[in-house]
Formats: C-alpha cells, structure tokens, sequence
C-alpha cells in the first residue's frame, strides 16, 4: 500500500488525477459587490469567483432588472484569496475612484505562492468597454 501511495504522490499524471477524482471543479463564490462605475448610469455587478486552482473576477452588466450581459472575465495571477481595507472596513472585493477620475475601479485583493499581498486593480476603459489592469497611484489610500 505504502508503494501504490508513494507511486502516486511522485508521479504528476497519476497525483493530478487523484486530485481531481477528490477535488471536483467547482465554482465557489467568493464576493459580489454592485455599482455605478461611471456615475453616468453603468450598473454593474462584480463577482470574485474561486475555481479549483484559480480565481476570477467577473463583471456582469445590469441593462435592467432582469438581464445581465458578462463584459469582461478577468483571471487573476494569484490563486489565494485575500482581504484588505477599504473605507475602514474588511474586505475582499471593492469598488473605488482610486485614481480620482470620478470612475470607480474593480479591486481584487489575493495572495501570491509566498503569502504576499498583491492588490488586483483593474480600470473601465470606455473605448473598449473593456478592464486593463493598472498600478495604484502614488499615495493613494484605501
């Protein structure tokens, strides 16, 4: 039994195949947030999403009440969630003018192989009506 066992943890094929008859893939919803992006009437709804060996922000469109349309699907580099402060408060997924524009930008906070924090920020670009990630600005607080 010790051979069988040692077998599979050394050799990646049989290890990832026992992983997945163990670990289904699954999404798991992990923060949901809502808002005006542009204050000019862009409703959207973020989800942070964890799935097996990843996690993905995705922003859905509010057109009304009752349709949602996905604008954009967005993979983070990290796969280990994260919590930061915003506005004197916990949390895992924000919505904020981290730049000053009058435009809120989606925040994704996660951890990094070596438990560092790395803060996701991904900007609404209305040419594309598409998301490009950027830095925080110098000085900026949360």
């Amino acid at each position: 039994m010790a051979l069988v066992v040692t077998t599979i943890a050394i050799t990646p094929r049989l290890r990832q195949g026992v992983r997945d008859f163990f670990v289904p893939d699954q999404r798991r919803l992990l923060a949901k947030i809502s808002g005006d992006l542009t204050g000019q009437g862009l409703h959207v709804t973020v989800l942070k999403i964890q799935l097996k060996d990843r996690i993905v922000v995705e922003i859905y469109e509010e057109e009304n009440s009752e349709t949602t349309d996905l604008m954009a699907r967005l993979m983070l580099p990290e796969k280990r969630d994260a919590y930061f402060e915003l506005k004197g408060n916990a949390t895992n997924l924000g919505l904020a003018d981290v730049d000053g524009d009058g435009t809120l930008e989606v925040m994704a906070p996660t951890f990094d192989e070596q438990m560092m924090a790395r803060l996701n920020i991904f900007k609404f670009n209305p040419q594309t009506r598409g998301f490009d990630r950027m830095n925080a600005p110098a000085g900026a607080s949360f």
